[in-house]
């Protein structure tokens, strides 16, 4: 019996060694792929660059002030109806255009405004004064903008030939934005 117990005893501790070593063998292959570096790809760089901007806020104020004491019928081309006031301490310069179904012209500066209970139409516009003023025209938008001076008034007037206005209210609504040259 001794025998037996010997002979298995001898396999225990052969087995025991196969296991320890095992053992170590896989704590080496655990500690080598540990220390596996990475390597760049030769070739492979590239460099990318982005301009970000962060812009100061832009104050921009608006008036649109009527002309009070207007008379229906027959009015001068020129008649002022109202007067626009665009007011910045961060900007130089803004665009306009008026905004209604139909433009006149390719800068906005001339639009037909329906009257609110007759749908008779005025035309009216920047007045000849206030283009000469102008700075230049800029496209944005797909549109093309009339550009001001900043804290500049511009008159809008009864354009085209002398109007007979009927008597009504004609909303008279205006784009503006700040423009930076």
């Amino acid at each position: 019996m001794c025998w037996i117990f010997l002979i298995w005893l001898k396999k225990v501790v052969f087995q025991m060694k196969i296991i320890k070593k095992l053992i170590i063998a896989s704590a080496l292959s655990m500690m080598a792929a540990s220390c596996y570096a990475g390597s760049f790809l030769p070739n492979s760089e590239q460099q990318k660059s982005a301009d970000i901007v962060f812009s100061s806020p832009q104050d921009l104020t608006v008036s649109l002030i009527p002309v009070s004491g207007l008379k229906a019928g027959p009015n001068a081309l020129g008649t002022k109806i109202a007067k626009l006031e665009v007011n910045s301490t961060t900007l130089k310069e803004f665009g306009v255009r008026g905004i209604a179904n139909k433009i006149v012209d390719l800068t906005g500066t001339a639009w037909r405004v329906a009257g609110k209970n007759t749908g008779r139409e005025i035309i009216v516009g920047l007045s000849n004064d206030s283009l000469r003023r102008a700075d230049g025209t800029e496209k944005w938008n797909g549109v093309n903008w009339m550009t001001f001076n900043s804290n500049d008034a511009l008159d809008i007037v009864l354009t085209g030939a002398a109007q007979n206005v009927t008597a009504d209210t004609y909303p008279i609504t205006v784009d503006v934005v700040g423009y930076q040259p």
